[in-house]
């Protein structure tokens, strides 16, 4: 079902968006996106009542949605998503998976290596399980397409964020990896690189002012919303982006073109 003046530029698709409950997040925001162009979506989120009620909003604004409680972190919990999806909807054409963060702010000299280890695992593993689970559900013979959420980290020196940086850019490269695999069965796969985005995560950054002071500080003057993420991670999903595949999209403000070593987590 597409809502009325919808593009219906995923009108008959269905799109699986992991940590999508958070308002605002950029889950969120692509959930919303994608359903509100014609795409039937399943959301997942860690907390019930969070998940009841982003069902119930979408469901007011006439959109196809179903929701998966639960963390994203383990294979199992994927495959249990991904299995929702065909339950509900009959397939899966497009994945957006959001997971990933910075457990341990440590400096190189005080990080353990079971923390680093932890780290990576967080930023690479559930991305990679959740193309694998749509795969083994017909991701390639629906040519379908996935957008993972990565970081501008690894272009920034901050001491704290070393073992956050390092797996954002285990992810990139994971992503060109996957991407040049998948090709030849007609799936595509990108990553969008956010700077600071004005979410429930990073609320500390921008609540004080509305974000004014970050915003400030970018060469666009603004600080950037989840629903430019959204906007990006669409397109890329979409056929018109039908000739770009394993690339990471800046989507930051211009945050990319200054050095520094201030790297907030998305």
């Amino acid at each position: 079902m597409t809502v009325e003046g919808s593009k219906g530029r995923f009108s008959g698709k269905v799109a699986v968006v992991t940590g999508s409950t958070a308002d605002p997040s950029i889950g969120h925001s692509c959930a919303l996106r994608l359903a509100r162009e014609g795409a039937s979506v399943v959301v997942n989120g860690r907390d019930p009542t969070r998940l009841a009620t982003t069902e119930a909003a979408m469901r007011d604004e006439g959109l196809e949605v179903t929701g998966v409680v639960g963390s994203m972190e383990t294979e199992g919990a994927v495959e249990a998503l991904a299995d929702r999806a065909v339950e509900a909807f009959g397939a899966i054409d497009l994945i957006v998976g959001t997971l990933g963060g910075a457990p341990y702010p440590l400096s190189f000299e005080a990080i353990s290596e079971a923390q680093l280890v932890e780290t990576i695992t967080l930023n690479t593993w559930p991305a990679l399980a959740l193309i694998r689970a749509a795969l083994r559900r017909g991701l390639a013979d629906r040519r379908g397409s996935g957008v993972v959420i990565s970081s501008g980290s690894p272009r920034k020196t901050t001491s704290a964020m070393v073992a956050y940086a390092a797996s954002k850019s285990a992810l990139n490269t994971m992503i060109r990896t996957v991407a040049a695999d998948l090709a030849p069965r007609g799936v595509r796969i990108n990553a969008v690189s956010p700077g600071l985005v004005r979410t429930t995560a990073t609320r500390s950054h921008w609540e004080a002012d509305d974000g004014r002071a970050a915003g400030s500080a970018l060469p666009t003057g603004r600080l950037t919303e989840a629903e430019d993420i959204a906007g990006a991670v669409t397109f890329l999903l979409s056929d018109d982006a039908r000739q770009i595949t394993g690339i990471t999209l800046d989507v930051d403000g211009g945050n990319h073109l200054a050095g520094g070593g201030w790297s907030p987590i998305r």
